[in-house]
């Protein structure tokens, strides 16, 4: 949403109503509630640490866990080597590519399907080899 201001424009998104709905309804609390301030204060104080600092901390344990769990199941279906080679895309019978492997160790074929290799059937395995 573009908010526009006399001779100023401003992009009003949704990372920027994340830190400004909030610090509004702290304000506004503090105005015209009748609850305890110090509540109030320490609800706002603990929502801003929280995502400020424990969202990026949370991101980044993700990422490191996604990247653990790809390493552990990016491995070849036949020896478990995970020396593997992108050898290409290729559609069966449908309008979808999928991604051949080539290992490197024993030197077979496997198809990465749903983030995981499998075993190739021989006629895949003949068709990538005849491109």
């Amino acid at each position: 949403m573009r908010i526009k201001l006399w001779q100023w424009e401003y992009d009003f998104d949704k990372a920027d109503a994340e830190i400004a709905v909030p610090l509004a309804l702290l304000l506004l609390g503090l105005a015209f509630t009748p609850l305890n301030k110090a509540w109030l204060w320490s609800g706002g104080v603990a929502y801003y640490l929280l995502y400020f600092f424990l969202k990026p901390c949370v991101l980044g344990l993700k990422k490191m866990f996604g990247s653990l769990h790809h390493w552990w199941v990016f491995k070849c279906p036949y020896c478990k080597s995970r020396e593997m080679i992108l050898q290409g895309y290729q559609g069966y019978h449908s309008d979808e590519h999928y991604a051949f492997y080539l290992c490197n160790r024993c030197k077979t074929t496997s198809v990465l399907v749903n983030e995981r290799l499998i075993k190739a059937t021989r006629t895949a395995e003949i068709d990538i080899g005849a491109e």
